[in-house]
């Protein structure tokens, strides 16, 4: 894999687990970590043999509302805890929206191959300063005092 690729892929991985954790640490009293965690769950898909096929692929299963709600739902059904249901889904929620504005976008109706979007640059360097800034942000209000929930 060329450098240019290894670093494209380390910022939007990056940008994805520190996304996740500043929703969970602001929105929730579930443990941050689980931010950098889920907010990455939907690139596992990277770990599919490449001689599979649609759906599992890169933005695939992994990478559909239905994958979400299936991993919050089981989440749910294991902890019974809704902070711990809500850090997961923000997470995921989170890297699936970042994904959806991309060119590639990702296929909101599975198991229908629906793709679209509307071609954002999210993972240029300009969006990963605002997503960065975002989440700096809402980790220094949280550390604040000031949570946004109750």
């Amino acid at each position: 894999m060329e450098t240019g690729r290894i670093l494209f892929l380390a910022g939007a991985f990056a940008t994805h687990a520190v996304v996740g954790y500043a929703l969970v640490y602001a929105f929730t009293d579930a443990d941050p970590r689980l931010g950098l965690v889920f907010g990455l769950l939907p690139d596992a898909d990277f770990l599919f043999p490449a001689t599979l096929a649609w759906p599992f692929v890169h933005r695939g299963l992994t990478h559909t509302p239905l994958f979400a709600l299936a991993v919050v739902a089981g989440v749910y059904a294991v902890g019974r805890d809704r902070d711990l249901a809500a850090a997961v889904a923000l997470a995921i929620g989170s890297h699936l929206a970042i994904d959806s504005l991309s060119p590639k976008g990702i296929d909101w109706l599975f198991p229908l191959e629906t793709s679209w979007s509307p071609g954002l640059p999210v993972h240029s360097p300009a969006a990963t300063v605002v997503l960065w800034t975002a989440a700096i942000v809402l980790i220094a209000w949280r550390a604040t005092g000031r949570p946004f929930h109750g």
